[in-house]
């Protein structure tokens, strides 16, 4: 791996804590309801599909595949980004990351074991071994600090969810027997799909609530968090973008942990000086655990 390659990856991982920190302040403003949740994918859908048709010289082409692998992660990736709505209500950025990203890392490194013939080692596995305990010691007991029983199943949801958008990513990039778009054009399709998808739940929603007669909640907070969606859109569709451009060239077994200890420190340190959250003894373990595991899976 060239010292761009590395770059590249480092770059990414640092735009995904910004957006997860973004997430975490939209939330604040806006609520963590399904329509809060809804509202957010829908709009960071459709910019995410302007920008890069504006990238892609506002040309669009669609394969089958493509848009049968765009779907599967649109579908994943809003689940995912709901769950992780309310675990930053209830938890801190360092514990949504945690399960976020070695999700995102250990199930795609099975997978590349398992079915597309990727190299094994020892040092690795050991290094599985540390992520998986990883996540187990952030939920040891400790006084005050132990997880609650809904936040760690969203947690684990989280962390299965994460890691299918990562396979589903990497089999979408590596895919020689099926007509496939561009990077670009990828993640401009998985922008339409999920603008339609969560625009059209969260217009029952609103429709559900004029019936009822509840007020709209998203009315006067929408100068606020507007902008906080179109940043979002830049930093989590760069990232992606690098990611996906180095799941290309790269194995499963060497992107993956490169992005995931990257993010989970990077959000834990931008946790910790823009939300002032403190830290778990058993939290900092499991990322001390996690950052060791990454290094042996390089």
């Amino acid at each position: 791996m060239y010292m761009k390659d590395y770059l590249m990856l480092v770059i990414a991982a640092i735009l995904l804590a910004f957006d997860f920190a973004l997430s975490k302040l939209y939330q604040k403003r806006a609520g963590t309801s399904l329509k809060a949740g809804f509202f957010f994918n829908a709009l960071l859908g459709f910019f995410t599909a302007l920008i890069f048709w504006g990238m892609n010289g506002f040309a669009f082409h669609v394969s089958p595949f493509s848009l049968a692998m765009a779907v599967m992660i649109s579908v994943i990736g809003m689940s995912y980004s709901f769950f992780g709505f309310r675990i930053l209500k209830s938890g801190s950025m360092a514990l949504y990351t945690l399960f976020l990203m070695v999700g995102g890392m250990v199930i795609p490194y099975v997978w590349g074991l398992l079915f597309l013939d990727e190299p094994f080692s020892i040092l690795r596995t050991v290094g599985l071994a540390l992520l998986i305990f990883a996540v187990a010691c952030s939920n040891l007991p400790q006084k005050g600090h132990r997880i609650g029983r809904t936040v760690l199943l969203m947690c684990i949801t989280v962390f299965f969810l994460n890691g299918f958008v990562s396979v589903f990513s990497k089999l979408h990039q590596i895919e020689a027997t099926q007509p496939t778009v561009n990077t670009t054009e990828f993640v401009l399709l998985t922008g339409i799909i999920k603008f339609f998808l969560a625009g059209i739940a969260y217009t029952v929603l609103s429709l559900r609530d004029r019936k009822s007669g509840k007020e709209e909640v998203l009315k006067p907070r929408l100068l606020q968090v507007l902008p906080l969606i179109v940043l979002s859109t830049v930093l989590s569709g760069g990232s992606y973008l690098l990611q996906l451009t180095g799941a290309a060239n790269l194995p499963a077994t060497l992107l993956y942990p490169f992005i995931t200890g990257g993010s989970i420190i990077f959000s834990a340190i931008v946790g910790v000086i823009a939300f002032r959250e403190k830290l778990s003894r058993n939290l900092i373990l499991s990322i001390a655990l996690c950052f060791i595991g990454t290094l042996l899976l390089l």
